[in-house]
């Protein structure tokens, strides 16, 4: 009776296997619409169990739009003092081009050590505005003991629009 079993269950297997194609194909959406057709994968592991997959290819599109930027002209005003082993720097940023924007800058400082000799040494910063205001920001550098600060200066200043540009913005007539 157990090889009757085994036989039965094999027929019903080769049957489910048969119409399964049928059975996912109706699932799926017809090719005709643009789609690919489904593809059925059976695999079989130790003769005991079964593994079904379907797979459909799907192709899809993306599209990203550029961020909308523009280097714009920004101005750097700075004043300096020497706070001992600090050196104390006042700025201003200001860029008429645009009202969002942001950008980068260098402040290089220049001072002289207790043997005379004169060093340099540079401070990277960054800044950023939503508003047509003006940026000013304070900043203490260390610059050692037993120094002298002889001057500050910036250098590199980057700006990056993150609106439309003033000059490119439309203009309303009356």
């Amino acid at each position: 009776m157990t090889s009757e079993k085994r036989s039965m269950n094999s027929s019903a297997v080769v049957v489910a296997l048969l119409l399964l194609p049928l059975v996912v194909a109706a699932d799926e959406p017809s090719s005709a619409g643009g789609g690919t057709a489904p593809r059925v994968v059976v695999e079989k592991k130790n003769g005991q169990s079964t593994r079904i997959v379907t797979e459909s290819e799907l192709s899809i599109r993306v599209e990203v739009a550029p961020k909308a930027t523009k280097n714009c002209q920004a101005t750097m005003s700075t004043r300096f003092e020497q706070r001992n082993t600090t050196a104390r720097v006042d700025g201003t940023i200001e860029t008429a081009d645009c009202t969002a924007c942001s950008g980068e800058y260098t402040i290089v400082v220049r001072i002289r050590d207790e043997s005379g000799e004169t060093k340099t040494l540079e401070f990277v910063g960054s800044w950023q505005r939503a508003d047509g205001k003006p940026v000013e920001f304070t900043t203490d550098y260390p610059i050692g003991e037993n120094v002298d600060l002889l001057g500050v200066r910036s250098k590199g200043l980057h700006c990056l629009c993150a609106d439309a540009p003033a000059a490119d913005a439309p203009q309303r007539e009356e």
